[in-house]
């Protein structure tokens, strides 16, 4: 039973249409209760349609509720050897970072029922929810690759960013701070205009006015927005990179079970299918990758047999 119920909460199982089914439920459900809460911060809204969203948000705590209590007691199950012990795997996913989140999905609500007051902050907390749908989308999986692939290049170019930050800052209040000293007046303040300089949002709210400012200005400018774009092309590369990877890890396995059996059985299909997955291939892509090994190996297959009677002549 336990193992039955691990399954269908994590999405390596969701194969089935149980599974599969669950999973849209969940993500719809995630979506309707987080713009319910939104929702009610508009009064014109929230006096016209109080008590379904009041519905909204009580059927979708209580089921986030449920979800919680089954994933703490089915968590043992993610080892089934059974080492570490029960207790400790409950603790370890109750202190993890989605078991935080499965908490407070619900346990602000609880709160404001049991008569705290109702605040932004409760709310803050409540749609921490949306974290939820990590767990439902293997695109987040290969965001997290990604990130984990490319932190030092990452670390080096936010690195970068500061220093750049920290010398426009310094640069402007030098020329700007006896003209402007409200805008200006120290390192301080003036980081604000470096920030929206460096990030070319340009609010225009705070501008340099003298001469040595602008050209200082103009520099910061196009330093910025080399700086802004190389975070956004490391990403870019190690999407592109690890997509890469992933295919090809996944063509070796299809290369590994048609090698093995001469042919994919439901097995086999089966175990390929949760690997895509996991993955987060296309099936479309998943398909071509399957051809493609399947055309190989049956050229192969007949150079081999096609080498053998001329072996046979010669000899």
């Amino acid at each position: 039973m336990r193992r039955h119920v691990f399954e269908l909460l994590n999405r390596r199982f969701a194969t089935s249409g149980c599974n599969q089914g669950c999973r849209i439920f969940m993500v719809a459900l995630i979506f309707a209760s987080s713009m319910a809460l939104v929702l009610t911060t508009e009064p014109s809204i929230m006096y016209r349609y109080r008590q379904p969203l009041f519905i909204t948000e009580v059927v979708a705590s209580l089921i986030f509720m449920i979800e919680y209590v089954m994933r703490l007691w089915s968590c043992p199950e993610q080892d089934p050897a059974g080492t570490p012990p029960t207790w400790r795997c409950r603790i370890r996913y109750a202190g993890s970072f989605m078991g935080l989140v499965d908490l407070l999905s619900f346990l602000p609500f609880l709160l404001v029922l049991s008569g705290v007051t109702e605040s932004p902050g409760l709310m803050l907390l409540q749609l921490t929810r949306l974290f939820k749908l990590t767990r439902y989308s293997p695109a987040f999986d290969l965001l997290a690759d990604v990130l984990h692939d490319e932190m030092e290049s990452l670390l080096v170019s936010v690195m970068l960013m500061f220093v750049i930050f920290i010398f426009a800052s310094v640069g402007i209040y030098i020329f700007e701070h006896q003209v402007q000293p409200r805008a200006f007046g120290s390192i301080p303040k003036a980081m604000w205009w470096a920030i929206v300089t460096l990030t070319t949002v340009g609010y225009g709210d705070v501008t340099p006015i003298t001469v040595q400012g602008r050209i200082f200005a103009t520099l910061i400018t196009v330093v910025g927005v080399g700086l802004v774009s190389l975070p956004a092309g490391i990403i870019a590369s190690g999407f592109t990179e690890q997509l890469r990877m992933r295919r090809e890890r996944f063509q070796s396995e299809v290369e590994q079970l048609i090698r093995e059996d001469g042919a994919l059985s439901r097995e086999d299909i089966s175990h390929l299918e949760q690997d895509r997955q996991e993955l987060g291939i296309n099936r479309d892509k998943a398909d071509l990758i399957i051809s493609q090994v399947r055309r190989e190996q049956r050229l192969a297959q007949g150079r081999q047999t096609g080498a053998e009677p001329g072996q046979e002549k010669e000899k």
